[in-house]
């Protein structure tokens, strides 16, 4: 979920400097170029590990914190609930199953499209029209291609309309096009829930369209022909996987037919494209970085008790380690660390019938051999529900122990459960 809290973050900081960098201008190659990048970057970003460079600039220290607080979900204790023994659900488990669940759909919905211009693909008859091979089609659908085949309904096409509509869908065909609707219907189905995936691959289509449309005016052909032809054509379209004439999109793309061609210096503003990258190359390792090594007593503990701090160029044969290269994992994962607080844990009587609750924090080491010790509540509320946390956490099993350039190390690790009354 952290990946993918990342990947989504990187679409809306790539789209929002597309919209604000590149949609003046004429330079269309350069701005498919930067769409691609805007489409892989955000998953491959996140996954390239430079912590060692961000722990040797202390400039960085403070864009490398990260707080476990805000990923580890709470254990709650004294719901109805959890007190007939039927655990807690978590946000994240419905979160997880709805994105699951529209990965599907999409993925079955892409899977169709796929199969149905496959099937037209085996079952359209083919002719050459002007030295390009062309499948016929029948009825009212407009023209449209996908990667090397051309698809138009000749009868509905006028003579001195058909050259145009051939160098248009040769240039998706020759520019590879095709590649780029699926990698950003791809990116889309993946990232379904975030509505700049979707503004990413409209924006994907249209530039595809501005660089067909420049191949044309390139040819030769009268621009403001060519502008009237397109009025006239048929957008019926069912083939959402292709690349066709889009209706939709015919007022941008008459604007940027009659814009004036940029300036080649403009293209130096592209340049700012690397502010995105390198934020999430910075967001990538948060997760298991920090910049700085800082010894903490139990007071500053109490005031950041999730606060963390990156552990020395050598590894110390005792060091506790904050956070490692690889943390510690409980057997099974954090689920079944959750199912095992909340089968465990129980609420004190005192503490229901004063009314008490809150969020105890606690923190232990994790050693090398995976053993829980050195238990500490770093955030109190209660004597009865820090006693509480302490005991049960005290009974966990070994777990698997944290790793630093290849070593076995221990790691302090923390954990938050909330009590609460219902």
């Amino acid at each position: 979920m952290l990946y993918l809290l990342q990947v989504n973050l990187g679409l809306v900081l790539f789209y929002a400097l597309y919209k604000l960098v590149c949609t003046r201008d004429t330079f269309f190659r350069s701005r498919r170029f930067i769409l691609l990048l805007a489409l892989v970057l955000p998953f491959v970003l996140p996954l390239v590990d430079v912590r060692e460079w961000l722990e040797s600039r202390d400039s960085l220290i403070m864009l490398t914190h990260f707080d476990y607080s805000v990923v580890l979900p709470e254990i709650v204790v004294g719901s109805e609930t959890a007190e007939a023994g039927n655990g807690v659900w978590v946000l994240s488990d419905w979160m997880e199953y709805l994105y699951l669940a529209g990965m599907l759909v999409l993925s079955v919905r892409f899977l169709v499209q796929a199969c149905s211009l496959w099937h037209l693909i085996l079952r359209t008859p083919e002719k050459t029209i002007n030295g390009i091979r062309v499948k016929c089609l029948n009825g009212s659908s407009g023209p449209f291609s996908f990667f090397g085949w051309i698809f138009l309904n000749p009868a509905t096409v006028k003579e001195d309309e058909l050259d145009e509509i051939l160098t248009h869908e040769m240039a998706h065909v020759k520019q590879r096009h095709s590649g780029d609707v699926l990698l950003a219907e791809m990116v889309s189905i993946c990232c379904w829930m975030n509505p700049f995936a979707w503004l990413l691959k409209r924006e994907v289509r249209l530039n595809l369209e501005f660089l067909a449309d420049k191949r044309v005016v390139e040819a030769g052909f009268a621009t403001k022909s060519y502008q009237y032809h397109l009025l006239g054509l048929a957008y019926s379209h069912k083939y959402g996987l292709s690349n066709n004439f889009n209706f939709s999109h015919l007022k941008k793309r008459i604007i940027m037919m009659n814009k004036k061609k940029s300036n080649g210096t403009g293209r130096i503003k592209y340049a700012l494209f690397m502010l995105p990258a390198f934020a999430l190359l910075v967001a990538g390792n948060t997760s298991c970085s920090q910049g700085a090594s800082e010894k903490q007593d139990a007071k500053e503990e109490t005031v950041a008790p999730d606060s963390v701090a990156a552990p020395t160029d050598s590894v110390a044969k005792d060091e506790v380690f904050m956070v490692a290269e690889q943390m510690p994992e409980y057997p099974g994962g954090m689920k079944e660390l959750f199912k095992f607080l909340q089968d465990n844990l129980k609420y004190p009587e005192s503490a229901k019938k004063n009314n008490v609750q809150g969020r105890v924090i606690v923190q232990f080491v994790v050693e090398k051999d995976g053993t829980p010790t050195e238990f500490n509540v770093v955030r109190a509320v209660d004597p009865d529900l820090d006693a509480e946390a302490l005991r049960v956490l005290k009974t966990m099993p070994k777990w698997k122990p944290g790793m630093q350039k290849g070593e076995v190390v221990r790691v302090k690790y923390t954990v938050p459960v909330t009590f609460r009354l219902q």
